[in-house]
């Protein structure tokens, strides 16, 4: 293997390492280096090249649990899994290849990388949204979920905010190291001066926030670890509610006055299977409010559709209001392009095919220790993920949000943790606490700075009762949404004109701070 392309693949591993596990969070900073080191002054093609094989190395190397996900649970060999993992980081591969290659395509006009590569960067990871199963798993921001001060510029403009910095920061230490310190000492002083910046408004903003004074709630949440094999095993479902009924009347002694059950925590259908009447009972007995994942039927027009659902159960009135999951997992509750995919119906038996969501429910919680209600919204297992949808939900009123999750699929491997990290972001993004409840961990407490408390063992049955502080604390990101985004997305175009009105005529080396190097317009020729 070539010096260049040893470069990509480490720059691809290092960071597929800077998230969880082993969460090594320095290599946010650092680990698009070596990429941007090698594909300096290639053709963009080249440089492509170099790119898709660090972006297939990172993508194996980060979702190396789709594999064995794949052929536990469904017909699909483990050579076939293999192979589906194989393309999945071989079509998310390319656009980090696109990152590199447009990258290294405008720099040949004299346009600066450490100017472009922050757009560009964020142009990349947003559109990892547009393949046929979206993808914004472990976007560079989540690496540094554990480093509280870092991630708190998010409430500005959200998690691509994060990479935005990370991706600068890593592009001036690769032209550094390029040219050299001494030539470049403007851009050495801004190098320090970004992550310094972003550190103390980090520190402020957490000074601010645990100065809020919010409403308190006492939330339970319970994990049975109910194995994958037996959780739709009709011979378990009895047990597997006699399981979180005794752990939701533990929580209940505990002072609990909210217990939170996992995605699917009931087996059967509610309110249709004549057993919802014991959810009701079990509320009314302990008298506290439930929020529990089911499964949801409805009779249409064109026969049964089937949802995710969660329904909020009180003492007064039993099963009160329910909620339908919006944002469906693709190629497991439905098959994109399915007339051109149905085939994988007969590939992968728990695929299905879900009805989706409307409505960004707000429900009414139990009262705070000033009184009030308090108000939360659901978040159904990769809901968690998407910025823009957990937005619309505070949006609308809601100062707390559960996020609840199946990850059994994923046994011990990275994945419920990566989860966990892209989940705790959202509190730090809206400025409300996030409850966590998964069937076999990890089940955690987030506040709204994004500290995680209360955080549960994987495959281990548990219950936790945690004082949570609701309240809307005051959000830019939840304000106005993803107007950073849209802004790396206009100034790409930006560059994109900049780069086609100009051709070749910024000649030379990028200097500090400015769009473009030295503006030597050609001199044509004249009869």
């Amino acid at each position: 293997m070539t010096p260049h392309r040893t470069l990509a693949v480490v720059s691809g591993l290092a960071l597929a390492a800077a998230h969880p596990e082993p969460s090594i969070w320095f290599f946010g900073w650092v680990g698009i280096v070596p990429l941007l080191y090698a594909v300096r002054g290639k053709t963009p093609r080249r440089a492509f090249g170099l790119g898709w094989l660090a972006g297939v190395a990172h993508f194996a190397a980060l979702l190396y649990w789709i594999a064995p996900t794949i052929s536990n649970y469904t017909q699909i060999t483990q050579w076939q899994a293999v192979g589906v993992l194989v393309v999945l980081s071989l079509v998310l591969g390319a656009l980090m290849g696109g990152f590199v290659s447009v990258l290294e395509w405008l720099a040949s006009a004299g346009i600066s990388r450490v100017v472009a590569a922050p757009a560009l960067w964020v142009v990349y990871e947003w559109m990892r949204y547009f393949v046929p199963a979206p993808c914004p798993w472990s976007l560079l921001g989540y690496s540094q979920y554990t480093v509280t001060p870092a991630i708190q510029i998010a409430d500005l403009g959200g998690i691509y905010l994060v990479s935005a910095v990370l991706a600068f920061v890593n592009a001036a230490l690769a032209e550094l190291l390029r040219v050299g310190v001494r030539a470049r000492p403007r851009l050495l002083i801004a190098t320090l001066a970004v992550p310094l910046l972003t550190l103390v408004y980090g520190a402020a903003r957490i000074s601010t926030m645990d100065r809020f004074e919010g409403r308190t709630i006492q939330i339970g949440v319970a994990q049975a670890s109910v194995a994958q094999q037996f959780k739709w095993d009709r011979a378990y479902e009895n047990s597997t509610v006699a399981t979180y009924s005794r752990l939701t009347r533990e929580a209940a002694a505990a002072g609990a006055q909210l217990v939170v059950w996992p995605e699917a925590a009931v087996p059967f259908y509610v309110p249709q299977d004549l057993r919802s009447r014991e959810l009701e009972r079990l509320s009314a007995s302990t008298g506290v409010e439930m929020f529990v994942g089911t499964p949801g039927a409805e009779q249409t027009d064109e026969g049964i559709v089937h949802y995710n659902r969660a329904w909020h159960v009180v003492p007064e009135r039993g099963l009160d209001r329910s909620y339908d999951k919006i944002q469906l997992v693709p190629f497991g509750e439905y098959v994109p392009f399915g007339f051109l995919l149905s085939w994988l119906d007969r590939a992968v038996v728990v695929i299905g095919d879900f009805g989706r969501g409307e409505e960004y429910t707000v429900f009414e919680g139990p009262l705070a220790d000033n009184g009030q209600r308090s108000r939360f919204s659901g978040l159904i297992c990769y809901e968690g993920i998407f910025p823009g949808l957990t937005r619309e939900f505070v949006a609308v009123g809601a100062e707390l949000l559960l996020n609840i999750s199946n990850d059994a699929w994923y046994g011990y491997s990275s994945a419920p943790y990566q989860h966990l990290a892209m989940a705790s972001v959202r509190a730090v993004e809206n400025r409300v606490p996030l409850v966590r409840a998964t069937n076999t961990g990890v089940s955690a407490v987030v506040d709204r700075v994004g500290r995680i408390r209360a955080a549960t063992p994987l495959f281990e049955e548990a219950w936790f009762v945690e004082p949570v502080e609701v309240g809307y604390a005051g959000s830019v990101y939840t304000e106005f949404g993803d107007w950073f985004l849209y802004s790396a997305l206009g100034f790409f175009v930006f560059l994109v004109a900049v780069r086609i009105r100009n051709g070749d005529v910024l000649t030379g080396g990028c200097s500090d701070g400015i769009l473009s190097a030295q503006w030597k317009p050609l001199k044509r020729k004249t009869d």
